[in-house]
């Protein structure tokens, strides 16, 4: 979990940073929601032992 949460963190902080700058960076939205779902999957897995 805490390795999704980190992905989660750095594929967001740029986009906020400097996706004025350069607008390509909102494409690294996409693993972070990958990582999100991952989050829902580990903790679904957990509720249905």
């Amino acid at each position: 979990m805490s390795i999704a949460i980190i992905i989660s963190f750095a594929c967001y902080f740029p986009v906020v940073l400097f996706s004025k700058k350069k607008p390509m960076l909102g494409m690294r939205m996409m693993p972070k929601t990958v990582a999100y779902i991952w989050m829902i999957s580990m903790g679904l897995s957990l509720i249905g032992r």
